[in-house]
């Protein structure tokens, strides 16, 4: 079990209630989170504001990191790599399913290293992939 309260310690964050329900709301889903998913989960009489504050904080600490939609809301997953403040570090595929829309991290499929034509400077690599998840196929 994660020591919620270490790890934002860890992290810089205030141990307030709502940020160690949020945090281990992200350890343990299984994809990713909207701001009105996270709102309904915990059924929070806690205002948008709050919620997306908590979210933006989390994301700035390497906490959690912006994952791919595909009705282009902001959806968020917890970071299982080395994240920081400083720097985001994903090297996974993310995979969204056609029939629930949910948007998972595929730890498992590593994105290559791809070097840069002759002008171009990557910076960032995204693999995303589409089809039915687990559940669905059932």
């Amino acid at each position: 079990m994660t020591d919620l309260d270490l790890v934002l310690k860890e992290h810089g964050l205030r141990k307030t209630t709502f940020r160690k329900e949020l945090l281990s709301l992200f350890y343990d889903s299984n994809s990713s989170l909207t701001a009105e998913e996270v709102k309904n989960i915990l059924g929070h009489t806690t205002d948008k504001v709050t919620i997306y504050r908590a979210l933006d904080a989390f994301e700035k600490t390497g906490l959690i990191h912006r994952v791919p939609d595909k009705s282009n809301l902001t959806r968020y997953a917890i970071c299982h790599s080395e994240c920081s403040s400083i720097k985001h570090v994903h090297n996974h595929a993310h995979f969204i399913c056609n029939s629930c829309n949910e948007t998972f991290c595929i730890n498992d499929i590593k994105i290559p290293h791809i070097e840069g034509a002759k002008g171009f400077l990557i910076k960032n690599a995204k693999l995303t992939l589409e089809g039915d998840c687990p559940q669905c196929q059932s």
